[in-house]
Order: C-alpha cells, then structure tokens, then sequence
C-alpha cells in the first residue's frame, strides 16, 4: 500500500508520484474549491433585515450564515473530491461525486465517504 505520509520524506518516491500523476486520468487529482469563501445568494440577501420574510427563505438564509462562520472554524486536515462518468442503462451518461474528509487523525485510521450526485 502506498501511504501519502511518506511522499514527503522521500523525494525519490515523490518524483515518482509526480510522474504517475501526470499521465492519471483527470478524475483522480484533488481540486482546490476554497471551501472558506461562502456566499449567501443574492436573492436571501435582505432576508435578516426584511420586516416580515418567508419562513423557508429565513432557513436557507440563516443556514448559508451559519456556513459562513464555521468554515472557517471547522478545519479539515484532507479533503478529497472525485468525479466520474457512469453510464445509465438508458445510454445517458451521469457524472458522480464523492467527497472524503478527514477532519482529525488522533485516532486512525480514519474512513467515510459521502457520495453525492449533479
């Protein structure tokens, strides 16, 4: 098994998985999506200064502000996003994609998956 702790220690070993990772699929490599910029969307807006707002508009407002100020709070040591094609029976393609955080490595090992679907 290849441990990614160790890429580190040896530059021969990461030189080698530099190489590897060049000629990957594109499925496979990690994208940044900085996570510590959410927006509220520009239609909830005015919904904490609004004299009388719809009950579901105040939920998805206070829930996008709450994501607001914990991203920042709540860290998270990996983060790993993979997507892939997946041919229906129909013969229409979907693309999946799963997430892995790893938000602490005091007691490892650690696993988890969420997939998640566009």
């Amino acid at each position: 098994m290849f441990h990614l702790r160790s890429i580190a220690r040896h530059p021969v070993v990461r030189n080698e998985f530099a190489a590897v990772a060049k000629r990957a699929p594109v499925a496979c490599w990690q994208v940044n999506r900085g996570y510590a910029d959410h927006q509220i969307p520009e239609r909830l807006k005015d919904v904490g200064s609004a004299k009388n707002p719809k009950f579901y508009d105040m939920v998805e407002y206070f829930f996008h502000r709450a994501c607001q100020i914990a991203e920042d709070k709540l860290n998270c040591d990996h983060i790993i996003e993979i997507s892939f094609p997946l041919r229906r029976d129909s013969g229409d393609y979907e693309m999946i994609l799963g997430y892995r955080a790893q938000h602490s490595t005091h007691r490892t090992p650690t696993k988890g998956v969420t997939p998640d679907t566009l």
